[in-house]
C-alpha cells in the first residue's frame, strides 16, 4: 500500500462486505460525497470536561446547508476510544460524538494512535505551521524519527482508511468535494477508485511557495502536490494561494503550468483546473443568531467593559478593542497585546477609557507547542496589565477563554475596533460576521498577510503582521477616526460580504464541477 520512500503506491481495497448495493441511493445519479477531517459537531470546555455541540466556524457553517440535504453523505474522521491514560491528556473526536439526525454522517473510526499522529503530529504540527510560515518557536523546527513515522503510519495510513471506507460503504458517489490539509493524498487515492467521478479539494488554509514546501522532504511534497492534482480542481482561498501552488507544480515536480488559465498539465494527461473561492459566511444565519437569547444575556454580561445597556445610550467617551481568534501561533496575539501597551504608552490619555477585551478560543490543546503557546501569550497579558493597571485603574486587557461564539458576537457588535493582527490566514471569517454585526459603527485593524484582506484594502487599517509600531499606530488611529468615515468603511466592507456569502462560495465549487444543487 506504501512505498518505502512514503510515497503513495497503488492503493488496494477490498470488496463491499455490507449489505448496500452500489445502486442503492435516493438519487439515481448518485451522492454528493463530503470529505473532511472534521464533523458537524464541535467542543466546548464546560464544568472541567469537554462538551459536545454543533460547531458553528468555518468550514461546518459553509457546507452545512449542502450537508442536510437528501443526497449528500458526508465523512468525517473520529477516533476510536483511546486508553484512559490517553483522553485525560488529548481531546478525541468519536462516532458518538459525530452523530447529528439531521445529516447523514458516515463516520471513519481511526486508532487512536493513529489518529493522533495524522491529525496532532502531521497537520497540525507540521502542516499547519509550514503553511502558516511558522518555523522555529511556537511553529515547525524538524523533523525527527517519530514525525516520519507519523507522516508514513498516520497521515498516509489515515487517509488510505478513508478512501477505503469510501468504497466500501457502497454509496454511489456523484462527485466530491473534499476539505482541507488533512486530506492532501485523497484525491489522487479516489481517482484510482473513482476514475470518472469529478472531485475538488478546498484548501482553507494558506498555500506556500515552493522554497518554503522544501522545508519538508520531497517525498512528502510529492505526496502532497500528486495527491491533490488528482482532483478535477484545486480550490484555494485567493489567488495569492492559487500562483504559489501552480509554482510549486511547475518548480518540484516539473509538470506543465498554465498560468494565465489555470490549469496544471497531470501525469495521466489531464489538465487540473486550480480556482479561488473566497469562503465567506452566512449573513442571514449571523444576523438570526444576534436575535437569540444567547446574545442578548451575552451583551448584559458585557456591559461592563462594551458599556451597552438596553434602552440606554452609551456612554461615548469608553471605547473597546476586540480580538476574537483560537488561541493558536497563527493568531500573532503576542503581537498584538505588546502593539496594544504600545499604543498606551504612546497615548497614556488613553489609559482610563480604552479596554481591550480578548475572546481567546481554546484550540488543540493536547499539543505541547499551542500550550507553550498560551502560557507565552498568557504572560504578555500579564505584563501589559501589570505595568498599566494603576494608570487605567484596573486591568486594560480582559480575557474570555472559552468557545462562546454568541458572546463574541455580542462583543463584536459593540466594538470600536477590531482587531486581527493573524501572521497569515487563509481568509478570517471573524472579520466578516463582525462586517455584519457591527453597530457602533466600528474599525477593523487587520493584518495585510490575511485572505480577507484581499477584498478590505479600501475598507480596513492594513498592518504588517510583524509591526509592532505600525499595529499600535493603526489602532491609534481607528480610535480617533470620525463616525462618518468609520460609517463609510463598514459600509464598503459589509456590502462585500453580502455580495459574496458561503453560499456563492459553494455554488461556485458545485458549478466549476458541474454538479446541481437543490436549494
Amino acid at each position: 500500500m506504501r512505498n518505502g520512500d512514503g510515497r503513495l503506491g497503488r492503493l488496494v481495497l477490498r470488496v463491499p462486505t455490507n449489505n448496500v448495493s452500489m445502486n442503492q441511493t435516493k438519487d439515481s445519479a448518485g451522492n454528493l460525497i463530503i470529505v473532511s477531517n472534521r464533523g458537524p459537531n464541535d467542543f466546548v470546555w464546560q464544568d472541567d470536561h469537554w462538551v459536545v455541540r454543533p460547531a458553528s466556524g468555518g468550514l461546518v457553517s459553509m457546507i452545512d446547508p449542502l450537508a442536510r440535504q437528501p443526497d449528500v453523505t458526508w465523512f468525517c474522521c473520529v477516533s476510536e476510544a483511546p486508553p484512559t491514560s490517553e483522553s485525560r491528556a488529548a481531546l478525541f473526536t468519536t462516532a458518538a460524538d459525530q452523530t447529528d439526525p439531521e445529516h447523514h454522517i458516515v463516520p471513519v473510526p481511526l486508532p487512536s494512535k493513529i489518529y493522533q499522529a495524522y491529525y496532532g503530529t502531521i497537520s497540525n504540527e507540521v502542516l499547519w505551521m509550514l503553511q502558516h510560515h511558522l518555523v522555529g518557536q511556537f511553529g515547525y523546527s524538524s523533523l525527527d524519527a517519530e514525525r516520519h513515522r507519523a507522516w508514513t503510519d498516520g497521515y498516509l495510513e489515515a487517509n488510505l482508511r478513508i478512501a477505503r471506507a469510501i468504497r466500501e460503504s457502497g454509496i454511489k458517489p456523484r462527485a466530491f468535494l473534499i476539505q482541507d490539509y488533512h486530506l492532501y493524498p485523497l484525491p489522487a487515492l479516489l481517482r484510482e477508485v473513482f476514475p470518472d467521478v469529478p472531485s475538488l479539494h478546498f484548501t482553507h488554509i494558506p498555500f506556500p511557495d515552493f522554497a518554503t514546501l522544501k522545508l519538508i522532504p520531497q517525498s512528502w511534497r510529492d505526496t502532497i502536490l500528486q495527491g491533490l492534482l488528482g482532483a478535477d480542481v484545486v480550490g484555494m482561498q485567493t489567488d495569492w494561494d492559487s500562483r504559489p501552488f501552480l509554482g510549486c507544480c511547475e518548480e518540484l515536480l516539473g509538470a506543465k503550468v498554465d498560468y494565465k488559465n489555470g490549469t496544471v498539465a497531470a501525469r495521466d494527461g489531464r489538465l487540473v483546473r486550480v480556482r479561488a473561492f473566497s469562503a465567506s459566511t452566512n449573513p442571514a444565519a449571523v444576523e438570526q443568531s444576534m436575535q437569540s437569547p444567547a446574545v442578548a444575556a451575552a451583551r448584559e454580561r458585557l456591559a461592563p467593559w462594551t458599556g451597552w445597556q438596553a434602552g440606554k445610550r452609551r456612554d461615548e467617551g469608553k471605547q473597546t478593542i476586540v480580538r476574537v481568534d483560537r488561541l493558536d501561533p497563527s493568531k500573532n496575539q503576542i503581537i498584538g497585546f505588546r502593539a496594544f501597551g504600545r499604543l498606551l504608552e504612546l497615548r497614556p490619555d488613553l489609559c482610563r477609557n480604552v479596554r481591550f477585551l480578548a475572546f481567546l478560543i481554546p484550540s488543540r490543546t493536547d499539543l505541547s507547542v499551542y500550550r507553550n503557546y498560551r502560557d507565552a501569550v498568557y504572560t504578555m497579558i500579564d505584563e501589559v496589565n501589570t505595568r498599566f493597571a494603576a494608570d487605567c485603574e484596573g486591568e486594560p486587557i480582559q480575557v474570555f477563554y472559552t468557545n462562546d461564539r454568541e458572546q463574541a458576537l455580542a462583543a463584536m457588535e459593540q466594538c470600536d475596533v477590531l482587531l486581527a493582527n493573524s501572521r497569515e490566514d487563509g481568509m478570517n471569517l471573524v472579520v466578516k460576521e463582525w462586517a455584519v454585526v457591527s453597530q457602533r459603527p466600528g474599525v477593523a485593524v487587520i493584518s495585510e498577510t490575511a485572505g480577507v484582506a484581499a477584498i478590505t484594502a479600501d475598507s480596513a487599517l492594513l498592518v504588517s503582521p510583524l509591526d509592532i509600531e505600525g499595529t499600535a499606530r493603526a489602532m491609534e488611529r481607528a480610535l480617533g477616526m470620525r463616525s462618518e468615515e468609520r460609517a463609510a468603511r463598514l459600509t464598503t466592507l459589509r456590502e462585500s460580504v453580502y455580495s459574496w456569502s458561503a453560499a456563492d462560495w459553494l455554488s461556485a465549487q458545485l458549478a466549476e464541477l458541474d454538479v446541481t444543487r437543490d436549494d
